[in-house]
């Protein structure tokens, strides 16, 4: 055979023309048959003339496009919807794409509509999983003030918008479809749409701050005002006919078939797929994928977008485990990550600004006079409304911006618009560049203008030394992941031995990641739903400290919240609580997992970022929790004491002092043998070599106290010349002790450290604390940090007895009563 000859017949494999429409001209496409695979190119076979082989290029051109444009724009910082849309313009004919030959080989009229379709498959998806991420319940939570400034962020671009528009067609006359497309882009330019706010706010890493919680009320209830007003326009503007109602009628019973029949069915086989095979996160996948298609199916049939159905099936259905983290997770890899782009991308692809000819140019500027208008008015409107609230200036602005930021559900709108002829192509490029700079723009000054951290970023900082000084109550906040942090941080209260002369109020923390849902919680365990999945890790942990609050009846008091947040930005949840609460001690756990014979068994770098970012900016002191409780078999189940020596390495410093401090409450607990291991160097033997004088009178009375219970509180003096004497003086510890305290930051020109300081693996540790990682040691380590910060501002709430009662005495101090200084945090204030 003349292979030669074979591709001759591909030259012509498609062909197009123009035809008419419904509405206008159209092209159409003819493909000759079995042109789907190439044979290749050994073969005289062309693959960009195949339709397979030209889409995956098409995908990879750009996907990888797209994620240059990103890593470019990353520094100011922009999302990823936005680098796909430039990826658009930049493949598009408004620059590479000017070229014929180009735009015929990568871009031919039947390529695009196989990409189209597929991308739109993609979409449709994506669009299921954002209403699955959505809790529908959370506008019944918004608060008046969400409220007020969401409807006000609608209203105002909206009304002012119009207005804008009749004044210009009156004074100097406006053609009649140039009329038509700037009435049209005001619905868009006038909402916010929740799932584009939610992701802004996890990629500026403040979903779970107070605006963005704030910010997350008002979208939802701007994008509530969107939905009854398009459907008031629909009605009563465009299809006043008794068909329009029907039509109306139709899209309503499709919802009701999908909140009363998909979703009790899919709720249904995901229960009964998870009993047959005994596992909690299993769910029925392609059943799921079958009733999705059947919805978006009866979308499109009842005359709207097939994606109008996928949305609001996602919406109907529960987020969260199993059903929302498992579908997200599966359908994430493909739909959002490679169809999407695609998708995104085409409204690049049709943006074409070479169409803007001189006759239009009068009607460009007063298209994009009406855009800017419009946004201004939204702009102020929320920032006027924000300001009425009683919102902070600086907020008040941000939350303006954000409310302004637009992605891929004003995208879609605007493409729908475009290929139904609503907006015309010099509209349709307006528009998708200006929703790139005002989002741009809005994004970077939210960046800039809003710093979360700055509600507990105090000057004044609460630690364990002002408490003792001042006989404060220790109030601890201790962070859990799961059910496996809690025999040890329980081990620790227990250490502390509170009494009622010397109670102790502790505040424990679920941190878990969010997935399956795109809003932030951070709420009291009795308020959780009962039915989220994230309740029962809650509860076993709440029931376990709940069992040893009743050993400590009356000395103890407690509360437990729960935080599902991205863990990028979980640590404000964090800072917040211990803000609110008046912490002492945030204790959070390592981020190295031991295993039995002591060495490492997991490595979670996201909570490493979370101990970071805490110890960047707490309002009070920080523990980080090295727990080895399992390497000797410490674990206990019936939360009964299992410390029996603990010791304190003390060099100097803040930290150590801090360290110290906390272990001085353990020094009054008769059944635990507590010793103080002091490092001199040689030199310093001659005089004293303490930094401060709160160090020296605080060594000065464990001292003393170990001179009066010389049974189980001891004083050693370790005299080293260097950092090797002091490592083996530290690995002869061994097995003689459970825990170890001891503090972060030391003095790292002290000959005490000589030769340590080279190289740590993890300086969140400290040179001693990043030593007492190594697998060789088996007891557990609390590295504790001393915030830098004034003195405490005076604040005696929390103020102890100075005398004690007298013995036999049980009644209870009247100022540490179950009410006392237990206030609920109020999410919904913002």
């Amino acid at each position: 055979m003349d292979w030669s000859k074979f591709g001759s017949k591909q030259i012509n494999s498609s062909h197009w023309g123009k035809v008419h429409g419904p509405f206008m001209m159209e092209d159409l496409v003819c493909q000759n048959q079995n042109m789907m695979i190439s044979k290749g190119i050994f073969k005289n076979s062309n693959p960009l003339k195949y339709a397979t082989p030209l889409l995956f290029l098409q995908m990879s051109v750009i996907i990888i496009t797209s994620r240059l444009i990103f890593r470019f724009l990353q520094p100011f910082k922009q999302g990823m919807i936005s680098a796909q849309v430039l990826a658009g313009i930049v493949l598009g004919p408004s620059f590479l794409g000017h070229n014929v030959t180009y735009m015929n080989m990568f871009l031919p009229a039947g390529g695009k509509i196989t990409i189209q379709t597929l991308s739109n498959v993609g979409f449709i998806i994506h669009l299921f999983i954002l209403g699955l991420k959505i809790d529908a319940s959370i506008i019944k939570k918004a608060s008046s003030k969400a409220i007020l400034i969401g409807t006000a962020s609608y209203a105002f671009p909206f009304s002012l918008g119009h207005l804008t528009v009749f004044f210009i067609n009156t004074t100097v006359g406006l053609h009649r479809d140039v009329f038509h497309c700037a009435s049209t882009v005001i619905f868009l330019c006038s909402m916010t749409s929740f799932p584009v706010t939610t992701t802004v706010l996890t990629e500026l890493n403040i979903l779970n701050s107070e605006l963005g919680r704030l910010a997350t009320n008002c979208s939802m209830v701007c994008e509530a005002c969107s939905w009854f007003v398009a459907l008031a326009f629909n009605l009563y503007t465009r299809e006043r006919t008794i068909k329009g109602v029907w039509g109306i009628v139709m899209i309503g019973g499709l919802i009701g078939v999908i909140v009363g029949v998909f979703r009790p069915l899919i709720i249904y086989l995901t229960e009964r797929k998870s009993k047959s095979m005994n596992k909690k996160d299993i769910v029925p996948f392609f059943p799921v994928l079958l009733i999705l298609a059947i919805a978006s199916t009866s979308a499109e049939a009842m005359g709207v977008h097939a994606a109008f159905g996928a949305f609001w099936l996602g919406v109907s259905l529960p987020d969260g485990p199993p059903l929302g983290t498992e579908l997200a997770m599966k359908l994430e890899l493909v739909a959002s990550n490679m169809l999407l782009p695609c998708f995104i991308a085409i409204s690049g692809l049709q943006t074409n600004f070479f169409e803007i000819t001189e006759s239009h140019e009068n009607h460009v500027v007063l298209i994009e006079v009406i855009l800017l208008v419009t946004y201004g008015c939204k702009f102020l409107g929320t920032t006027a409304a924000s300001a009425y609230c009683q919102t902070q200036i600086g907020d008040a602005l941000c939350l303006a911006f954000l409310m302004c930021c637009q992605g891929i559900i004003e995208v879609y709108a605007i493409v729908v618009w475009k290929d139904a002829q609503v907006v015309d192509t010099e509209c349709f490029n307006l528009v998708i560049v200006t929703l790139l700079l005002v989002t741009g723009i809005s994004r970077y000054l939210v960046v800039y203008l809003y710093d979360p951290s700055k509600r507990y970023k105090c000057r004044s900082k609460r630690t364990i030394l002002n408490t003792r000084e001042r006989n404060l109550q220790l109030r601890l906040l201790l962070c859990m992941y799961n059910v496996e942090n809690v025999p040890s941080m329980v081990n620790l209260l227990e250490a502390t031995y509170p009494t009622r002369f010397n109670p102790i109020s502790f505040f424990t923390l679920h941190l878990v990641e969010l997935k399956g849902r795109s809003h932030a919680v951070l709420t009291p365990h009795h308020q959780m739903n009962k039915l989220d999945p994230n309740t029962a890790q809650s509860t076993y942990i709440v029931s376990a400290l709940q069992r040893f609050e009743q050993k400590y009846q009356g000395t103890l008091m407690a509360q437990h919240f729960t935080a599902a947040a991205p863990f990028s930005s979980i640590n404000n949840d964090v800072c917040t609580l211990a803000l609110d609460k008046k912490a002492t001690l945030i204790v959070i756990p390592f981020h190295k997992q031991y295993a039995i014979d002591g060495t490492v068994g997991q490595v979670n770098g996201p909570i490493r970022n979370i101990n970071l970012n805490v110890l960047e900016a707490a309002p009070c002191s920080v523990a980080i929790f090295i727990d080895r409780g399992e390497c000797k078999g410490r674990r206990s189940v019936l939360m009964t004491s299992t410390w029996k020596n603990v010791a304190v390495l003390f060099i100097g410093g803040r930290d150590d002092a801090e360290a110290l401090a906390l272990c001085m409450r353990m020094t009054e607990k008769p059944e635990l043998n507590v010793t103080v291991i002091h490092f001199r160097h040689k030199s310093s033997l001659q005089h004293e070599d303490y930094s401060e004088m709160a160090e020296y009178n605080l060594i000065n009375d464990f001292k003393s106290h170990a001179a009066a219970n010389k049974g189980n509180v001891h004083y050693i003096e370790e005299i080293v010349k260097d950092g090797v004497e002091t490592t083996q003086a530290i690995s002869s510890l061994g097995d003689a002790y459970d825990m170890i305290f001891v503090g972060r930051n030391h003095d790292l020109e002290s000959s005490v450290l000589y030769g340590l300081t080279d190289w740590s693996e993890c300086p969140e540790l400290g040179v001693i604390g990043d030593m007492l990682t190594a697998p060789e040691f088996h007891f557990s380590v609390l590295v504790v940090h001393q915030q830098q910060g004034d003195a405490l501002a005076m604040d005696d709430s929390y103020k102890l007895p100075v005398e004690d009662q007298k013995s036999g005495d049980t009644k209870q101090q009247e100022r540490f009563s179950v009410e006392e200084g237990f206030t609920t945090i109020d999410l919904d204030k913002s």
